[in-house]
């Protein structure tokens, strides 16, 4: 099953010249949260059964080829199974289709996604 439930995703700039710096990365943000809906997000069957719920944040570098690497937990949902999931879900994930170019090679990005009873599908 898939929770639907998501929170915002927020580009973070990682180290670059000045002028990157100054890019606008907003639709970044959007792109990323419509990204991570659309995800073929499980939400464990024995969590859903014990009624376990949570929000997983993620950080990951963003190819300029839409690829994710160095996916890892910036701040757990405080279930590992949960916390787990999140992480292969996302690194299973299909390419990111970048609506604009990076400007750079690669570029921090933080997903958030949440594991809501009410909201799984």
């Amino acid at each position: 099953m898939s929770p639907s439930s998501t929170s915002p995703n927020t580009p973070v700039a990682s180290s670059g010249s000045q002028q990157s710096a100054n890019i606008d990365y907003r639709w970044l943000t959007t792109l990323m949260a419509k990204w991570i809906e659309g995800l073929d997000k499980r939400y464990p069957p024995a969590l859903r059964a014990e009624g376990i719920e949570g929000k997983v944040t993620l950080i990951a570098l963003l190819h300029e080829d839409g690829s994710l690497s160095n996916v890892r937990i910036a701040k757990g949902s405080g279930n590992a199974t949960l916390d787990q999931v999140a992480l292969e879900d996302v690194r299973n994930g299909p390419p990111v289709k970048l609506d604009h170019p990076l400007e750079r090679p690669q570029i921090s990005v933080k997903l958030s996604i949440s594991y809501d009873l009410r909201a799984a599908r």
